[in-house]
């Protein structure tokens, strides 16, 4: 079975950045949508669809082609620490972009969906804050699992 393991690392590294690399403009476009709120319902829409249709489904495939890589090489997580965090990282991530930042998403599209005459309502700014913080803690979960992948610290 060892033959299969370069396939499932080609497809996990594929679907690493092909769901993350969405995550990391995001901030970029954001910019623009505080100096034109007019398109914050745009944003916020497009940015629920990729999460629904590429990121998630990718981060989730993650999970797959990352524990049939473990059973394919037999690696002992208990002896590769690195692995270890790594994986209950991911889980954090997955649960929290799950758990809290969609739904934050979610909100924040219906609260986008009308002009609000007297400019942002302070759940609207309060949304905002919490997905753009869920974002960044998320990004910086991302960073750090693909750093103990690259870096395997600990591993001579």
């Amino acid at each position: 079975m060892a033959w299969l393991f370069p396939w499932l690392l080609f497809l996990h590294v594929l679907a690493a950045i092909a769901a993350f690399g969405p995550t990391f403009a995001a901030p970029v476009v954001a910019s623009l949508v505080a100096k034109e709120p007019q398109h914050a319902n745009f944003f916020a829409r497009s940015q629920m669809l990729l999460s629904k249709r590429l990121i998630t489904p990718l981060a989730l495939s993650l999970g797959v082609t990352g524990v049939l890589m473990v059973l394919v090489t037999g690696i002992d997580l208990t002896r590769n620490v690195w692995l270890g965090i790594a994986i209950v990282l991911y889980v954090i991530a997955i649960s929290f972009a799950l758990l809290v930042q969609t739904p934050n998403g979610a909100r924040l599209v219906e609260l986008t969906a009308t002009p609000s005459p007297g400019g942002p309502s302070p759940e609207l700014i309060r949304t905002a804050a919490a997905v753009r913080r869920g974002g960044m803690l998320l990004t910086l979960l991302v960073v750090t699992i693909v750093f103990l992948m690259v870096v395997k610290p600990g591993v001579a």
